[in-house]
């Protein structure tokens, strides 16, 4: 298909690839006059004013001509699928809208912050305007797609998929082992007031005559490995703070268990709490990551999603990570950009596109049970919900696990079947 615009802007151009080529799988060009775009007989789309004949057109606002944030959305409309964020008049600017989410206008712009510092989900435009269920870009994309085919019957359909990533944090990796003998003293002290039962189990598996509750992750993967289309497990592996509770990397237990983690999935960096501020901190524990793999680390999901922009992102462009997965909700399901497709990282105050590829996330476990409320009975059907809403446009169904929650240990009884459930109801 050919596209045209007075002004094509690196904006515009990373909005038209990413809709054409990456969501719907159509090849484009872009035609370099007037007169070539007038002569052409296929298909062919017009981002501009006003109408051209023989053409699609999509209004142009001119919200994507300039440097620096990204256009305003004072003046966005509609509700759930009915939401529209740039309008020219009575129309829509498409490609603009695209862009606002994508670019992370909305994170980027925001002043509130959460006791963790980030940017809390009711600070979003989609949540003020009630879509946030929805995959909305998606949705606008296809409809996009029939229009375009009902002028031009040769246009294919979409080349979309329904796929689904099933991802892990590996927050602890163990539960006993590869602790500090000072740790787990203390813990033991506080077990025979609060838990006595555990504490037995605890020396045992510090002296090696137990295995560590944790320690199970390769098994729970290997059951689902081949009823996926990708598992990846993400580690951290600081454990010296007040949010950081991995065990000792050097531990031998613990390398085996991410040693056989790999047999089973793509392994990835679970950086620090503090990694997004401090400087050098992902660098080392991504090389300590390497050190243990002996393999390249592309992969990365923040620890409680916790990240600075551009900051973050540009450290991940710099350290060779090829994929970000910290996209999502904490304290809820759905979609915090609108979008169930990755789509590279746009950075604004350089205006260029990344090769860094953000992957939203749909739906976390801890999310669901422990922010929502929900029993563990009734939680897979929140996946479900999410996952029939990605369904429902072919796209990336991706799903967090915790390794707490996946070793089926104590509390966690019973979410190592509600993981198997929701991938047998990915599979249908």
């Amino acid at each position: 298909m050919l596209v045209f615009a007075e002004e094509p802007t690196p904006r515009l151009r990373y909005v038209v690839h990413h809709v054409f080529e990456r969501m719907l799988g159509w090849p484009i060009a872009w035609a370099g006059s007037m007169e070539e775009f007038r002569s052409s007989k296929g298909p062919k789309l017009y981002y501009g004013i006003s109408e051209l004949k023989d053409s699609f057109r999509v209004p142009e606002s001119g919200r994507l001509k300039g440097k620096g944030s990204s256009c305003s959305s004072e003046n966005a409309i509609g509700s759930g699928a009915e939401l529209r964020i740039t309008m020219v008049d009575v129309e829509h600017d498409l490609f603009a809208s695209i862009f606002h989410l994508l670019s992370l206008t909305d994170e980027i712009n925001a002043t509130e912050r959460d006791a963790h510092d980030r940017v809390p989900a009711t600070s979003l435009l989609l949540l003020k305007h009630k879509a946030e269920h929805l995959p909305v870009i998606d949705l606008w994309v296809l409809q996009l797609a029939k229009d375009l085919r009902s002028r031009f019957p040769e246009l294919p359909l979409p080349d979309r998929k329904f796929k689904h990533v099933l991802t892990v944090d590996v927050d602890n990796g163990l539960k006993y082992a590869g602790r500090p003998l000072h740790r787990a003293l203390g813990a033991t002290a506080k077990d025979l007031l609060q838990r006595p039962g555990s504490v037995a189990q605890r020396w045992k598996v510090r002296s090696g005559a137990e295995a560590d509750p944790y320690a199970n992750l390769p098994e729970r993967l290997a059951r689902v490995r081949g009823r996926v289309d990708r598992a990846i497990a993400f580690f951290l592996l600081r454990g010296n703070g007040e949010f950081d509770h991995a065990a000792d990397a050097a531990h031998p237990v613990f390398r085996e268990l991410i040693a056989s983690t790999m047999e089973q999935a793509e392994v990835g960096l679970h950086p620090s709490y503090h990694s997004s501020m401090e400087q050098g901190m992902e660098a080392a524990e991504l090389a300590q990551l390497k050190e243990v793999l002996k393999a390249p680390v592309i992969l990365s999901r923040q620890h409680f999603l916790r990240w600075k922009l551009p900051e973050t992102l540009r450290r991940k462009v710099d350290l060779g990570i090829t994929e970000e997965h910290t996209l999502g909700f904490t304290d809820r399901v759905g979609f915090r950009v609108g979008t169930c497709t990755p789509f590279p990282w746009y950075d604004m105050e350089r205006d260029e596109e990344t090769p860094l590829m953000l992957w939203p996330f749909q739906v976390m476990d801890s999310a669901v049970h422990e922010q929502m409320g929900v029993p563990m009975d009734q939680a897979a059907a929140q996946f479900t919900t999410m996952m029939n809403a990605v369904r429902s446009v072919d796209g990336t169904f991706v799903s967090v696990w915790h390794d707490r929650y996946l070793s089926g240990h104590e509390q966690f009884t019973g979410w190592p079947e509600v993981m198997e459930e929701v991938v047998e109801a990915a599979r249908k």
